[in-house]
């Protein structure tokens, strides 16, 4: 479900920190540790993907790279180490001068040997590493290295803090190498994916141009499902006049329009319409009147926001028609991490404020994982005081170890919590809104912050003489003697679920959130407790071997169900739906589960993964697909390693890739997408949805493994959100019907010449929806959001280029002269034609994005 998916197991996991040889040492001091720090450059350099028999295993795929440390003056002194994040473990150094180690997660040690003697001024000293996984974009390396020395504070090495581009809002990592060689920017000699340079957009963004002059004309996102409109217009000369009591609550975007209010302006009436869904509204505008109808407070918000959205500012006008609309799912989510590097809790207002806008409403708040807890509980304060920081204890009684390279020190925006005030605030929030907010604290598996809070805290009450308080919650059985290393190498952070105590700390957590629920007036309905990836743990735990003797259990592997069941059942006499990965739920029996189950669906399509989506469909489980191939949106917009984002499941997932999807139909894709290495693939329909079957909604995700700043966040977000909201809330009429048992490929072809050209249509009219109406409003409400690469090249001694989206402006530079404006195939000179960069922008507006070299 989460982070980079691998199938290596470390046989081995270090404990400790390497002791240092110093030897031949001068002994450092604090200044000397700081210049240092200051002066090294490093570089962190992929060779290659390739597998390579010089390996000291041939496995697949068998990464080779190298960390250069030079530094500009000699530096004899050897008593330092210097830590880093790689986030698949080293297995190799191949250096004599250094010894490269593994502690847990991520972090690693680099500590020099007897023969290293010193740095001699400007030379390069290389250190070769192997490892496992593949890396083929900047995203994969960390930041923030840094130096210990014993006595000494550490020092981050400033060569290795990421950098921030003023005029594009985007952060680079300086010390990551170029990736430029096949074998740097691919993952195997197998693998297929087109890299998206400006040639490939090019010819791509081509093929979907066209002409939307009036396409989009009283377009909103999402769509609505009927509009009738007669052609005319109401132009609003004094403004819209609500009742008082309306007046005082309107949805924020009438403000953020500009939308004039004056009680003699055209008069709107709100009505009740019992026969209407529970989210369905009906607007009727004439030159008259405004009627909305719905029978629900969220109806009536969706119709307000609406009306909003179909206001035009440069009119100061209205369409005159009828509208009626529904959503397609009930369940139309936004997930984001908080976990692995904190957001803010002004992120995430903001972020609530834009699901108002596009009518999305589900916030699942992912809070706690091995990484950090970041939710403050009542009674229990080790979880935030010590589990919601990383920096360098390496006894981690006063934080957790650093992981994702967030460096050592305490003080820094990814670490962090809400506390209880602060998510009531998220709450309340979310309540006027017409948001559910689901939080999530994932077990067993991903629990090491809960479980290195509650030994914290067993120690301190031990230390005090209170014995049985301080067991209560401890979540550590000390006769266990289990080695393991879970996905992402930790060997300390799955749950026990032999212990009584891991009973205890789950059924106080849930008791705390659900009050804070209940006082912020958003009862908590929905819990979602991830259950995903436990590998390897238990199996020398006598308290599980007791227990699965008692169970009549035959192997560790099947505790994952027992826990599942056990915690759903706490969640369920408690009144609230258990929520879950799918791969946790797949092992668990339907009849050890409450009736009441939500299985969110993380299964790629390419592996087959429609199949376990309407199993779990079929059992009348509440289905949320959350598809890595297309609703992950820490995937990078596109094959570029410059695009920031992790590739396990996809190597591209852009805006327009999410339009097309159809989430009634998920073998469909098999027709137009491909797999992870850009292959086709076939998706047989083994496993049929039965008659009156559906899935309950689709969640966007976005894991927080590299995403460490919020404006990234926001970033990888936008515009695939808007995307997302419009297949939640709309079918588009292109889309395939579903067809029990039906199996596609490239070669069925029933999605028809006619089809795709009714999308492009269709996705014409969108850009040019959110070019003129949601990108400006995402300006207003600062919120950071990703204009295209556009596509272009030269022919002819002419520069070509083209958009993905109407109504972007393209601007083109030639070597290192001014930017200009593009508007028609330019000749550029012949002696810079391969120094050609091109750029989108926003017109009225100073956004500009990323440019891309023309070559």
């Amino acid at each position: 479900m989460q982070g980079i998916k691998v199938s290596f197991t470390v046989a081995s996991v270090l404990l400790a920190i390497p002791a240092l040889n110093v030897a031949a040492a001068t002994e450092l001091n604090q200044a000397a540790l700081h210049k240092l720090a200051q002066q090294l450059d490093v570089k962190y350099e992929v060779i290659s993907n390739f597998n390579d028999t010089s390996c000291k295993e041939y496995r697949s795929p068998c990464p080779r790279s190298k960390l250069v440390l030079t530094s500009p003056t000699e530096f004899s002194a050897t008593d330092w180490t210097l830590y880093f994040g790689q986030n698949a473990p080293v297995t190799g150094d191949q250096s004599a001068l250094f010894d490269v180690k593994h502690v847990n997660g991520d972090l690693h040690t680099l500590s020099p040997t007897t023969e290293f003697t010193g740095f001699k001024a400007g030379e390069a000293v290389e250190i070769p590493l192997e490892g496992h996984f593949s890396y083929i974009s900047e995203s994969t390396v960390m930041p923030n290295y840094y130096l210990t020395s014993p006595g000494l504070e550490p020092e981050i090495i400033a060569a290795t803090v990421e950098t921030f581009d003023e005029e594009t809002g985007l952060y680079t990592l300086p010390h990551a190498g170029s990736f430029t060689k096949e074998e740097q920017l691919k993952r195997s000699e197998n693998d297929h994916s087109p890299q998206a340079t400006a040639s490939q957009l090019f010819e791509w963004y081509s093929a979907i141009a066209g002409n939307t002059s009036t396409a989009a004309e009283n377009r909103i996102i999402p769509t609505i499902k009927n509009a009738s409109v007669t052609g005319k217009r109401v132009t609003l000369n004094s403004g819209l006049a609500f009742d008082d009591a309306t007046a005082k609550d309107l949805p924020f975007l009438f403000e953020l329009r500009n939308i004039p209010l004056a009680t003699s302006g055209l008069k709107v009436k709100l009505t009740s319409a019992p026969s209407l869904g529970a989210q369905a509204y009906s607007l009727a505008i004439s030159e008259k009147e405004i009627t909305l109808q719905s029978s629900s407070a969220a109806g009536q918000f969706y119709g307000l926001i609406s009306l909003a959205w179909l206001y035009d500012t440069a009119t100061s006008s209205l369409p005159v028609g009828t509208f009626e609309d529904a959503p397609r799912y009930d369940f139309r989510g936004i997930h984001i991490d908080v976990a692995r590097n904190f957001h803010s809790k002004a992120m995430i207002l903001r972020l609530m404020k834009e699901m108002a806008m596009l009518k999305l409403n589900k916030l699942h708040l992912h809070l706690a994982d091995d990484e950090g807890w970041r939710l403050e509980i009542p009674g229990l304060p080790e979880l935030t005081d010590l589990g919601a920081y990383r920096c360098h204890d390496l006894s981690e009684t006063t934080c957790l170890l650093p992981q994702l390279g967030n460096g050592p020190f305490k003080d820094t925006s990814v670490n962090g919590f809400y506390s209880v005030e602060d998510y009531k605030e998220i709450l309340q929030l979310a309540k006027r809104y017409h948001i559910e907010v689901i939080p999530s604290l994932d077990m067993p598996g991903h629990s090491r912050a809960a479980i290195k809070s509650m030994e914290a805290r067993y120690q301190r009450l031990k230390a005090a003489g209170e014995i049985a308080k301080a067991e209560q919650y401890r979540l550590v059985e000390p006769q266990d003697t289990t080695q393991y290393s879970s996905i992402q190498y930790y060997n300390d952070n799955t749950l026990n679920p032999c212990i009584p105590a891991t009973y205890r700390f789950v059924e106080a957590v849930i008791s705390e959130v659900k009050k804070m629920h209940e006082d912020a007036g958003l009862p908590l309905k929905r819990y979602h407790i991830g259950a995903d990836e436990t590998a390897g743990a238990w199996s020398e735990s006598p308290a599980c071997a007791a227990l699965m003797k008692q169970e009549n259990i035959d192997s560790p592997e099947k505790l994952t169900s027992l826990f599942i069941s056990r915690v759903a059942t706490i969640v369920d006499r408690m009144g609230i739906t258990t929520g879950a990965w799918s791969d946790g739920l797949s092992h668990v029996k339907p009849d050890m589960l409450p009736a009441s189950i939500q299985s969110n669906i993380w299964d790629l399509l390419p592996a087959q993964g429609h199949v376990r989506a309407q199993e779990m469909a079929n059992k009348g489980w509440d289905t949320v697909l959350s598809l890595p191939d297309v609703l992950y949106f820490d995937f990078p917009y596109q094959a570029d390693p410059v695009e920031t984002g992790f590739y396990w499941g996809s190597r591209s997932t852009d805006t327009y890739q999410l339009f097309q999807f159809m989430p009634d139909n998920l073998p469909a894709h098999a027709e137009f997408w491909t797999d992870v290495m850009g292959n086709q693939y076939q998706a047989q329909d083994s496993t049929p949805l039965k008659e009156g079957a559906s899935f309950t909604g689709i969640q966007g995700q976005l894991w927080s493994e590299i995403v460490r700043q919020d404006s990234t966040a926001e970033y990888l977000y936008n515009p695939r959100m808007l995307a997302l909201a419009e297949r939640a809330w709309h079918q588009a009429t292109w889309e395939i019907p579903y067809v029990a048992g039906r199996n596609y490929s490239a070669e069925t072809q029933y999605f028809t010449d006619e089809l795709q050209r009714a999308q492009n249509r269709d996705w014409l009219a969108f850009t040019q929806t959110m070019v003129n109406k949601y990108l400006p409003a995402l300006n207003k409400t600062d919120i950071f959001y990703r204009l295209p690469v556009p596509g272009a090249e030269i022919r002819n001694g002419k520069l070509h280029a083209v958009a993905p989206w109407e109504g972007v402006t393209i601007e083109y530079r030639e070597g290192e002269g001014k930017w200009q404006r593009y508007r028609e195939p330019v000749e550029v000179r012949g002696n810079i034609k391969d120094d050609i960069a091109v750029r989108s922008t926003l017109p009225g507006t100073q956004r500009v994005g990323r440019s891309i070299q023309v070559k």
